[in-house]
Order: structure tokens, then C-alpha cells, then sequence
């Protein structure tokens, strides 16, 4: 997983592969800032595993996250901009087809 989000081109990232990446799947790539801490040991027993860590962080260094700020938003000024693209899109459908169509009553109340 870490090395598919590292790569730009890849499109499918194979998150469902691990139990842990698809708890942490929205900590790796999606929309937030992550850290991450690489414990090391300088003992010598340790030194293929400090070797490893120190490898995964390399590869865990080239995941670049694009982040957009969540902003909530009132339901009801939504809701107006659903409505009004809806009514744009029927005119620019009824424009196309070369069909006006009568409004009806609960229409024209709008």
C-alpha cells in the first residue's frame, strides 16, 4: 500500500490487502496530515530491523497527501443550489430537444 500511494500513475491502491491499511486508509491517503514515527535501535541485534524501518520510512516520505480544507455547509443554501441547478438543467434539456414544456402549478409557485 505504502508503495502504491508513493507512485502518482497508480490508480488502484489495494487497501482491502490488510486489515491494519484498510483501518488507516483514510490517514494514508486521504484528505488529513499524517505523521509518522520510525523507532530505531542502535543495537546490533537490531540492525536488520533498523534497517528495515529506516526503508519503509523512505518509501512512507514520498506519499504526498493533497489537502482541502472540510468546511460545513448549511443544508437549506445547498438544497437552493440543488434546486436551481435542476432548473437550469431542464431549461438547457427542453433547449436541446426543442420541447417547451408548460409548468405546472407547484412550478409556477416556485
Amino acid at each position: 500500500v505504502i508503495v502504491a500511494l508513493s507512485e502518482k500513475q497508480r490508480s488502484h491502491i489495494p487497501y482491502r490487502n490488510s486489515m491494519m491499511t484498510m483501518i488507516l486508509r483514510d490517514s494514508l491517503g486521504g484528505n488529513c496530515m499524517t505523521s509518522m514515527i520510525a523507532n530505531c535501535s542502535a543495537e546490533q541485534c537490531n540492525i536488520q530491523e533498523t534497517i528495515a524501518t529506516c526503508r519503509f520510512a523512505q518509501r512512507v516520505a514520498l506519499i504526498k497527501n493533497d489537502m482541502i480544507l472540510n468546511e460545513e455547509q448549511d443544508p437549506h443554501v445547498v438544497i437552493g443550489h440543488l434546486k436551481a441547478e435542476i432548473e437550469r438543467l431542464k431549461a438547457e434539456l427542453a433547449f436541446t430537444t426543442g420541447t417547451e414544456q408548460e409548468l405546472t402549478e407547484e412550478e409556477k409557485e416556485r
